[in-house]
This record gives C-alpha cells, structure tokens and sequence, in this order.
C-alpha cells in the first residue's frame, strides 16, 4: 500500500512538474520576444510600421492562401543584428509572425505589441528622420494636434520647404525654453529627449518667428505671428510637396469640389488661382477640397522618341495607389508587379550605392541579400543582411542609417 502511495504521489509529482514546465513555456512565449527572432537581444530589436503592400510578398500569399477572407490590419517589420522577421495583425484579431524569408512561423497574442521594442530610425545624416531636427519645433503636424500646436510623432519623416530663422525659442513640454542661436544648438533639443525618453510631444516653436523660404530665384523673410499663420505655411509646403512628388500631371480640363459643394473647373493653369482665391475668401474653412472623377493622368515618355501616356483614374484609390508608385519611382503600368514589393534581391538588384559602401566598409564580407521596404510613413529602408556583419539598414538614398 506504502509503495502504491508512492506511486500514485510521484505521479501527481510527474504532472505538476509537466504543467509547471507547459505554463513556463507558455509564459516564454508569450513574453520572451526574443524567440521571436533567434538568438537577438531584444534590445537590439527595432520595428518598423509598414505600409501593408510592403509585408514579404511571401508572407502576404500565405495570408490569401489559409485567410482568404481576411486583410492585414497593420503589420510591421522587426529587425535585429544578424535578422529580422515580419508581423502582421489581420482583421479577424489574429497576429501571425513570419521569419526573414517571409515564412510564417507561429500565431502570436493579439495585437502585436509594438510599444516594447524602439521605434526605428528614418535615416538622413546620423540617424536622424527626415526634418527631424526641426520637425520638433513646430513643424507638420496630425489633424488632432494642430489645434494644439504640438505634435506627438517625434520621427515623422516629413519636410518642410522652409527654415526658421536664428535666433528663435522653443517651448519644451515640461514648460522650459531652448534658444536656438547656431546650428549646434539643436543638440540641446536632442539632449533634453535623450534625458526624457518617454515623453512623446514636440516642442512649440515660440512666436512671433521669421522663417526663410529658398528657391532656385532668391531667399525670402516672412515673420509668422500666429499659429493660424503657421500652419497656412506648413500647409502650401504639403501642396508643393504633393505636386513636386507625382511622376504625372492632371490632363486639362479637370473640376474640383469645394468644402462648400461649389465647383471650379481648370480649363488651365491659371484657373488654378481660382482654387487660392476660395481659400482667401474663406480663411476660416480648412477642408481640403477634391478632385472629381474620373480625370486623365499624362505620364511623360522617359525616351524621347515615344508619345505621353494616358491613364485614366476613376476614383481616389486608385490615385493613391499611382501616387504611391510615384514616390517610389514607378509610373503606372510600368513599375514593379505588386508581389515584387518588397521581395527578396540578390546582389544584382541591389543599388550600386549600396554595394559600394558595403565595399568600401566591409571589404571582407559580402552581401547575402536585400528588401527595400515602405513604411507607413511613406519612408524607403532598405535592409542589408551581410554575411559576417549581420544587418544594416540604408535610406532611400543610400543614406547608412545603422
């Protein structure tokens, strides 16, 4: 009987130890994000939000094959030292992780929690985001945070078209001023972020302030007095950078809708005042207006011999999309097929730039291969993995970024 005690206790003993074990592994799983990438430390793991087109292409085709009746909500690239892998959360509350060739390897819990890793870095000199210096004292915005004059977004990526003159005073969120007189004093916006890591709002920009517009022509003064002022500016920066970015131009004549229902037909350029004209006569009305479709796009011969091309756009997703090609370089019918995006290149594809730097670097060691990927903010990374140096990443122009 003493012996079939025993017994019937070592069992018990046996299948707590299991289910100990089973609730540990579980508990790894769902906590231990470095299994997510093999043998990373998951303070060397940085994530990038993606623009969806840009998950693997062979991660989006396991997702049509075994979700066909599901889209990918939000996804995300993951990189580490020596890898990097793919999340993605679909609409039916799964989160699927896939490793570096796009694979998919395991569910994850739902939502990726993005939050515990650092939000990579955009590149443009050491690291920085495109316009990030001055992105922080007052630059473009989100709609919510406009009327609040500060922005939560410290790595946007977005430009401005012009320069704020020195000497000026930056208001920091916990209420302290920063006068910029020279260029170096940037670093002390850096320094006061670098010592408040959590704290996500920008500094406000304190008015009145010059700022300088430069063109090919000449440099021009403007002093801004107001925040109203300041965002009219930020806005024609948006509208020339919207127009200087497409790789077409709207076939004549075309209309658009005002916020008030009128419309204003553009039979040519200078009709286009006609649009500048309705805003300065209603200063108070900040809708944009639209585009009314379906309207003609020209896309301009790259060889002389050949005449423009002619798309016609039938709604605004589909000039999304053509806008979105633009800024990668591709007009539409003539780029990449939508499954190349963000494909795995061999040596071959890769930019020259790219390969001379790992060249000029690393000249002991070569590259294995490469993803050119698009992140929510509409900002190039290519990823280099190496054979012996593991990962590095570039801007969209050759910019090292780390």
């Amino acid at each position: 009987m003493v012996i079939i005690n025993k017994i019937k206790f070592m069992k018990i003993q046996n299948t707590s130890l299991f289910l100990l074990f089973l609730i540990f592994t579980i508990s790894c799983e769902q906590l231990g994000d470095s299994l997510r990438l093999p043998g990373e430390d998951p303070k060397d793991i940085i994530y990038y939000e993606l623009n969806n087109d840009y998950l693997a292409p062979e991660s989006r085709e396991f997702i049509e094959q075994n979700f066909p009746s599901q889209s990918v909500n939000t996804s995300y690239i993951l990189i580490g030292k020596n890898t990097y892998g793919f999340e993605a959360d679909l609409t039916n509350d799964k989160s699927l992780s896939f490793d570096e060739d796009g694979a998919y390897k395991f569910d994850r819990d739902h939502p990726f929690i993005k939050d515990i890793y650092e939000k990579g870095k955009f590149g443009r000199g050491k690291g920085e985001g495109k316009g990030d210096k001055e992105d922080r004292e007052g630059g473009e915005k989100d709609d919510e945070d406009k009327e609040k004059g500060e922005g939560t977004d410290k790595g946007r990526g977005d430009e401005r078209c012009f320069e704020f003159v020195m000497p000026y005073t930056v208001m920091m969120p916990d209420s302290s001023l920063i006068t910029l007189t020279e260029d170096k004093d940037r670093e002390k916006i850096k320094t006061w972020y670098e010592n408040n890591p959590k704290v996500e709002k920008r500094p406000q920009v304190q008015l009145p302030v010059d700022i300088m517009f430069e063109s090919e022509e000449k440099e021009e003064n403007v002093t801004i007095s107001t925040l109203e002022e300041l965002k009219e500016v930020v806005e024609s920066c948006r509208e020339f950078d919207k127009e200087n970015e497409n790789c077409f131009k709207i076939n004549l004549p075309y209309s658009v809708e005002m916020p008030d229902s009128s419309i204003i037909t553009i039979n040519n350029v200078d009709d286009r005042k006609k649009i500048e004209d309705w805003y300065e006569n209603n200063p108070k009305n900040e809708s944009r207006h639209k585009l009314i479709y379906p309207v003609q796009l020209v896309f301009e011969s790259e060889k002389e011999d050949e005449e423009p091309k002619i798309v016609t756009v039938n709604n605004s997703d589909e000039m999304k999309e053509i806008q979105s090609e633009c800024k990668q370089g591709e007009k539409k019918g003539r780029g990449k097929d939508k499954k190349e995006w963000c494909k795995k290149l061999d040596v071959s594809e890769i930019d020259d730039c790219i390969k001379e730097y790992v060249n000029n670097n690393y000249p002991d060691d070569k590259i294995v291969h490469s993803r050119s990927i698009l992140t929510k903010e509409d900002v190039t990374i290519h990823v280099v993995k190496l054979q012996k140096a593991g990962i590095l990443k570039f801007g969209e122009d050759c910019e090292f970024i780390d």
